[in-house]
C-alpha cells in the first residue's frame, strides 16, 4: 500500500507515503462477492476520507522535500563559507609572495605595501560595482512597476 523512500543523503531514512494502485480508492468487490449499494452520504463520506488521505500524503511529501531542500541549502552555504575562507588565505599568500618578490627586486618595503594594497583594492572596487548593479533586483522592481501601474487605473475607476 505504501512505499518508503530515502529523503536525506545520510543513511537516515524517513518514510514517504505514496499511495499505490492497490489503495482504498479501488472498488471493494471481490471475485465471489456482490458489491453492496451505498447511499450518497456514505459515498460522500468515503470520498471525504480519500481526499483527506490524498491531501495528507501530498502535504507530508511536500514537507519532507522542504526539509531535504533546506538541509541541502545549509550544506551548500557552509561549503561556500569554507571556500570563501580558503580563497582569502590564497589571496593573502599571493600578495605575500608578490610583496617578497618585489622586495627581492630591490623596491622599498613601503612601495611594496602600497602596491599590494592597490592590487587588493582593484578587485574590491570591481566587486562593489557588481553588487551595486545587482542590488536593484532586490526590491522586486517588476512587481512594484505592476502595482504602481494598476494603482492609477484602480483610482480612476472608483465612483465619486
Amino acid at each position: 500500500m505504501f512505499s518508503a523512500a530515502c529523503c536525506r543523503p545520510a543513511n537516515d531514512c524517513y518514510p514517504v507515503t505514496v499511495p499505490s494502485e492497490t489503495d482504498d480508492a479501488r472498488p471493494a468487490a471481490n471475485a465471489g462477492q456482490a458489491v453492496e449499494k451505498t447511499s450518497p452520504l456514505e459515498d460522500l463520506d468515503i470520498l471525504q476520507r480519500e481526499w483527506r488521505k490524498l491531501i495528507h500524503d501530498q502535504l507530508q511529501l511536500a514537507a519532507l522535500e522542504v526539509r531535504r531542500a533546506s538541509y541541502s541549502l545549509m550544506v551548500m552555504i557552509s561549503a561556500a563559507v569554507c571556500i570563501g575562507a580558503l580563497l582569502v588565505l590564497v589571496w593573502i599568500g599571493l600578495m605575500a609572495a608578490t610583496g617578497l618578490s618585489l622586495i627581492g627586486m630591490g623596491l622599498q618595503p613601503v612601495f611594496v605595501l602600497l602596491t599590494v594594497t592597490a592590487l587588493t583594492v582593484v578587485p574590491v572596487l570591481l566587486l562593489r560595482g557588481f553588487i551595486v548593479g545587482r542590488s536593484r533586483f532586490l526590491g522586486f522592481p517588476a512587481t512594484l512597476r505592476t502595482l504602481k501601474s494598476s494603482a492609477p487605473a484602480a483610482r480612476s475607476t472608483k465612483p465619486r
